[in-house]
């Protein structure tokens, strides 16, 4: 049995992988799918997070072969549970997700306390405009909604400020001492990751890149098809219709 973890980006919901897991072509049915409500599951760091999501993984595994699926905020996240139980997890694939930079560490913070006290009081759709704004997406807009009666302004400005990159160690030296295949996935026009991706399958045995064409930041929701089949080649998985998802780690 295999079982693929998924976690969510910023101002996302678990839900937000439902088509993409939805139409991966499996060999076998009793693959799962684990949606995780990072909105439920807020901690106090990224290490108390990882820490508490292993032992969910643990208790929830019972022989299955785990792989980790992280996206931006999630990928971070994810990070951190690859480095804190690495025995569990038999792959991985993280899109998009930043390690922390020493000396931009202050910066990154001071950045994240801005956007949180702004996601408490500032309009809805203007926040949204901004944030979509931003180089990392490449111009492109987002195709997922994302209506304000879906989230906690509270949780929001909390995940803002206890998972900062500036809150982060640098997770480098422990990322190369990895055995857990890892795939890091970035969109091509998205430079910064890209170039994050190839230092990082320089420095890291386990770890390879994909860059997908015509895709920025997000890219499981600008390339699926790609995406997806990216997906079927490290699960190894083709043929049968996947069964409905669940959302877990609530």
């Amino acid at each position: 049995m295999k079982t693929l973890w998924c976690l969510h980006g910023n101002l996302q919901q678990p839900e937000v992988w439902n088509d993409l897991t939805q139409k991966l072509q499996v060999r076998d049915h009793t693959l799962q799918i684990r949606w995780v409500n990072l909105w439920e599951t807020l901690d106090n760091d990224c290490w108390a997070w990882a820490d508490a999501f292993c032992k969910t993984v643990v208790a929830a595994a019972e022989g299955s072969q785990n792989y980790l699926l992280g996206y931006s905020l999630g990928g971070r996240l994810a990070w951190h549970a690859l480095i804190a139980q690495s025995e569990l997890w038999t792959g991985a694939v993280i899109v998009s997700a930043g390690i922390a930079d020493g000396l931009q560490r202050e910066e990154y913070l001071s950045r994240d306390r801005t956007w949180a006290k702004r996601f408490l009081t500032e309009p809805w759709s203007e926040l949204l405009t901004e944030w979509d704004a931003l180089p990392v997406f490449c111009g492109r807009s987002c195709t997922i909604p994302r209506p304000a009666a879906d989230f906690d302004r509270q949780k929001i400005a909390r995940a803002f400020e206890a998972y900062s990159t500036g809150r982060m160690d640098d997770l480098t030296q422990r990322l190369q001492l990895l055995s857990v295949p890892v795939t890091y996935v970035t969109g091509s026009d998205d430079r910064r990751y890209c170039q994050l991706g190839q230092a990082l399958s320089f420095q890291c045995p386990s770890l390879s890149h994909i860059e997908v064409a015509d895709a920025g930041h997000r890219v499981p929701w600008e390339q699926p098809e790609m995406f997806r089949s990216i997906l079927r080649k490290i699960l190894s998985l083709r043929g049968t219709e996947l069964s409905t998802p669940t959302e877990a780690f609530e």
